[in-house]
């Protein structure tokens, strides 16, 4: 299974869990009238061990709310990170050329806002609406 298809999995199971109606839309999910974005980073994989967990290429336009979800290899501890479409658009831009409007968010910032963003984004499913 796919980092990202473990992410739509749980994610969908934890917002029916408190009690919102998930209608599936591609690989997106409509709630409350809201197009929801599911994102996944397995913490352990090579790529967050270089450059530290996070999510790339997140297109802001194509989505009014994004969860993050963080776990470990053996899907033990499972993290929500949900932001709106505004907060993601605060974070900087992947660096590729190809890609210049796409965000990337990663779990550890050196930007105290951007840091505080993340920590008040843990678990704030209430930001759904």
């Amino acid at each position: 299974m796919s980092t990202n298809t473990f992410a739509r999995n749980v994610a969908s199971d934890k917002m029916k869990r408190l009690g919102f109606t998930v209608i599936q839309n591609g690989r997106d999910f409509i709630v409350r009238g809201k197009r929801i974005n599911v994102r996944g980073c397995n913490i352990n994989n090579g790529m967050a061990q270089k450059t530290g967990p996070g999510w790339n290429r997140l297109d802001p336009k194509k989505f009014d709310y994004c969860v993050c979800v963080a776990f470990d290899k053996d899907l033990d501890t499972v993290r929500y990170f949900i932001f709106s479409r505004k907060e993601v658009e605060e974070f900087p831009n992947v660096v590729w050329k190809n890609t210049p409007k796409l965000k990337n968010i990663m779990l550890k910032q050196e930007d105290e806002k951007l840091d505080s963003l993340i920590k008040s984004s843990e678990d704030a499913w209430g930001k759904i609406k």
